[in-house]
């Protein structure tokens, strides 16, 4: 069982005979701090679209989502939040149904690995690899760095262990950035998920998760991480790099990717609802 996802009340599905042909599953971010939410993921299998499906699955999903939300004593305002491509008119036009308004757009970027910038030097700061044993330090840099970040509320140890350590993890083509006290100031994440690469037409690898000390933006730690990363992925034998961004990133991150090769790829809206108190 994920964190965050109770199997036996949160998630639902919708059956043919003995096919599983639609799904919907609640993920619930507990949070003091910011905002608290309550994910909600779903799909239906092209045949079986356009038959209600995916509507019941979703109002099933919100509901859950409502009641946990409901029930928590925690005082931060509490949104129950979902996504889709930007191309998905008939997601849109369910998730607005049900009372759920765009609050932001992200987009992927992508590039190939045939010809990466070359590494950079920084004074003073080491890029070396992820060492596990440092994953709570990790997780704390992470949760400084994106404190002036829209939608993201601190990690959990427990969540932090999960995400770093499960489906799809690449800790050996991941990295800190580190000073000259041995002090990580910044990280870079990588995930890989091999059988996606038929529908993407190559092999790549995700920057899952960058960040940087606000203290320390703008000596292009950043860019060390990312080409750190860029030349370990050729090296592994992959052949595209992407990386998904805010596209109101608050420190211009998007202006850096594009600088370092990276070009629009696709785009999701996330939309969301708040929830008043039970």
């Amino acid at each position: 069982e994920s964190i965050g996802v109770d199997l036996a009340r949160h998630t639902f599905g919708a059956w043919h005979d003995e096919r599983l042909v639609g799904a919907t599953y609640v993920v619930h971010v507990a949070s003091e701090t910011r905002h608290e939410m309550c994910y909600v993921f779903g799909a239906v299998i092209p045949e079986f679209r356009a038959r209600g499906i995916g509507r019941r699955l979703f109002s099933d999903g919100v509901a859950a989502a409502e009641r946990l939300l409901q029930a928590s004593t925690s005082p931060v305002p509490k949104f129950v939040r979902t996504e889709t491509w930007q191309t998905n008119s008939a997601a849109m036009r369910l998730y607005e149904r049900a009372g759920l308004r765009p609050a932001r757009y992200f987009a992927d970027l992508r590039r190939n690995l045939v010809d990466v910038p070359k590494p950079l030097t920084i004074e003073g700061v080491r890029i070396v690899p992820w060492n596990v044993a440092r994953n709570d330090e990790a997780r704390e840099v992470k949760n400084l760095a994106f404190l002036d970040h829209w939608g993201s509320v601190p990690m959990s140890h427990e969540w932090w262990k999960s995400h770093t350590t499960g489906i799809g993890s690449r800790l050996d083509l991941s990295f800190f950035a580190v000073n000259p006290d041995d002090k990580i100031v910044g990280y870079l994440f990588s995930r890989r998920f091999p059988n996606d690469d038929s529908l993407l037409g190559g092999k790549y690898a995700w920057v899952d998760n960058i960040g940087t000390l606000a203290q320390w933006r703008g000596r292009g730690i950043a860019t060390q991480l990312i080409t750190a990363a860029l030349h370990a992925y050729r090296d592994d034998g992959l052949e595209h790099a992407a990386i998904n961004v805010d596209s109101e990133n608050p420190t211009g991150a998007y202006r850096l990717y594009e600088s370092l090769g990276f070009s629009r790829w696709r785009e999701t809206v996330v939309h969301w609802r708040e929830v008043s108190a039970g």
